[in-house]
């Protein structure tokens, strides 16, 4: 065996111990590069972009964020849906969906009947959001020319993203991470050097636009070059059994829907509210340490988000034993991963102020403080436990999490605002923080533990054709 053999093996060993398969692997080298090329990307923005600008940047981000309205989580329910079918099927050698027919069937029928409901979303999403985001952007400081086009642009753009997600959905609820995961990193690269070119050049806000522009593009290839033969197969497919969208779609997607208008409350208001309350200016500030936040909030989830597919398999099959190894596993790797992250980047803000360099003094003035930024990532670190606890509950296709969710989203609406208009940002911090500490932590505990324990006891795995639980919320 050769040296580069050997080491190749090696690594293979090494990564495996770390729970780092192949869809983990791009999942995490997307998100690392991202994390990687960061510094890069807020040094470019501290250099060419006025505090209000960033303040302008960071809060298009979070009306984009209003598409869960329309889309209403429809999403997760596919991904959830659809790997319990997978079961029984495959891709052949010509890139043709193949198996059982009646599985096959479902699937299209499925496809066909989300991507009616997401074209509707989309048309929606731009009509609404586009004029409703402008108004809101409007009591900003900034004049109309220098960020009116680029958000008309940036609307459309994420209305395309959206009328295709029901696609990548079905692709990830086949268990096609691998490749999907791929094109998740040539999006980050192209993605960065794109925004890197834009802020170079002195073209401020066009940035957001041509981000979104590169994502669709890279997810157009996907679908319409990569997976061209899967989705043929799955049109031209005559539909004999259907999924019952009112008995086994439905009943989870409201809940999901409900839930995700109280995520975006839970994870979305933080900028908008310091917007409102202090300033374009201070809503940069926390818009750029959210930003890096998430991202590693992000990357971290790659070893849980990953086996969505794989957990949805294993309820379907019964191996409840095996389902919980790997949940243990993978959400331990995850909280260590994210734990890693925020300390080095708490470090690294608490050192910019004593460095003797102007762009670590731009820097400094850029984020929050550390203090801040430390209350805020031991909410994100916090808030991954119950993230994962969700991922594992869904796989059973049951959504318990809608009163819960409402009660947290409502104590961070009232608590943030309450102290981010007398305190700022050090008050919202707090505040967020907090409600993820004491309500949302035990809350999704009891939850994750009655699925742990009561779930498995009297459930039998039944053919995926097949309402394999009830969707009725289980009492904690």
């Amino acid at each position: 065996m050769s040296i580069a053999e050997g080491t190749r093996r090696w690594l293979i060993v090494q990564l495996d111990r770390i729970g780092v398969d192949v869809p983990v692997f791009f999942s995490v080298i997307a998100r690392a590069w991202q994390l990687l090329t960061g510094p890069v990307t807020v040094t470019l923005m501290a250099l060419f972009f006025t505090p209000e600008m960033r303040g302008y940047f960071y809060t298009f981000g979070s009306v984009l964020a209003l598409q869960v309205f329309f889309e209403l989580s429809l999403h997760i329910v596919l991904i959830n849906v659809v790997s319990h079918e997978w079961v029984n099927l495959s891709i052949d050698d010509s890139g043709e969906l193949a198996g059982d027919e009646a599985a096959q069937s479902r699937i299209a029928s499925l496809l066909k009947t989300s991507m009616k409901w997401y074209a509707a979303a989309a048309i929606l999403f731009v009509v609404l959001c586009g004029p409703g985001g402008a108004f809101w952007l409007a009591l900003g400081s900034l004049p109309l020319t220098e960020w009116v086009a680029p958000w008309s642009v940036l609307i459309v753009l994420t209305g395309g993203l959206l009328a295709v997600q029901p696609l990548t959905a079905i692709l990830e609820g086949c268990d096609q991470l691998t490749t999907v995961n791929q094109y998740r990193f040539r999006q980050a690269v192209f993605g960065t050097l794109v925004v890197w070119s834009i802020i170079g050049f002195g073209l401020g806000l066009w940035a957001a636009a041509g981000s979104a522009a590169v994502r669709l593009g890279w997810e157009l290839h996907l679908v319409g070059v990569r997976y061209r033969h899967f989705f043929r197969s799955i049109f031209r497919k005559a539909v004999s059994a259907v999924i019952d969208w009112e008995a086994e779609v439905w009943p989870l997607q409201w809940r999901l829907a409900i839930q995700g208008v109280a995520t975006f409350g839970t994870l979305q208001m933080l900028t908008p509210v310091i917007w409102g309350t202090s300033g374009d200016a201070e809503a940069g500030r926390m818009g750029m340490t959210w930003t890096v936040l998430i991202a590693l909030q992000a990357a971290a989830s790659a070893w849980v988000d990953t086996r969505r597919p794989k957990f949805g398999q294993l309820v379907a099959s019964g191996s409840f034993d095996e389902l919980n190894a790997l949940f243990f596993r993978c959400t331990s790797l995850s909280v260590a991963m994210l734990a890693t992250g925020l300390v080095a980047f708490c470090g690294v803000l608490a050192a910019l102020p004593y460095v003797d360099w102007p762009i670590a003094n731009k820097l400094s003035v850029a984020f929050v403080s550390p203090q801040s930024a430390a209350v805020l990532s031991l909410g994100i670190l916090v808030f991954q436990i119950p993230n994962c606890q969700t991922i594992y509950v869904r796989a059973h296709k049951r959504e318990p999490f809608l009163i819960p969710s409402l009660i947290v989203s409502v104590c961070i609406a009232t608590s943030v605002t309450v102290l981010g208009i007398k305190y700022g940002i050090a008050g919202a911090a707090i505040a967020w923080t907090t409600c993820i500490c004491v309500v949302q932590l035990p809350l999704w505990t009891t939850i994750w533990r009655t699925a742990h324990r009561e779930w498995h006891k009297d459930t039998v795995a039944l053919p995926p054709n097949q309402a394999a639980v009830d969707p009725v919320e289980p009492s904690p």
